[in-house]
Order: structure tokens, then C-alpha cells, then sequence
């Protein structure tokens, strides 16, 4: 996935129009975004809180890009 989450932000942003397109069309270009979808559907957790855990995880500040999603509109 790289390790700049903003720019990975913007190009899934710009894959769809809707959150779930968004991450069915990552989905078939990245297969690590759909190894990792796949391991948060079976972590139990809400995306955000794997997110966040992920993020901890390989020390990535996450805020400005939670904060960019969040003012799109767009729920986790």
C-alpha cells in the first residue's frame, strides 16, 4: 500500500463514488488492500477501530486522513 496513507487516501477516494465502490474497486487493483479488507472482516473489529489499530501498529499518524474522510461526509 505504500507507506503515504494521505496520497493512498486520495486515490481511493477517487475510485468511486460511494464508500462501498470505493473499496470494491481498491479491492481488484491492490490485492494487499484486499488481503487487509479481508483480515478486518474477520478481526471483529469496526473498520475504524482497524484501522486505528493497524495504523498504532506501524506508527502512522491516521488523524488528518480520518478527519478528510470524516469531512466528506463519509462514514467508517
Amino acid at each position: 500500500m505504500g507507506n503515504n496513507p494521505m496520497q493512498f487516501l486520495m486515490q481511493m477516494m477517487s475510485t468511486g463514488s460511494t464508500p462501498q465502490q470505493m473499496v470494491q474497486n481498491m479491492m481488484k487493483q491492490n490485492p494487499n488492500f484486499n488481503a487487509i479488507v479481508n483480515q478486518m472482516q474477520n478481526s471483529g473489529m469496526s473498520p475504524e477501530q482497524y484501522v486505528r489499530q493497524y495504523a498504532k501498529q506501524n506508527n502512522i499518524n491516521i488523524d488528518q486522513m480520518i478527519n478528510t474522510i470524516k469531512n466528506r461526509g463519509f462514514k467508517f
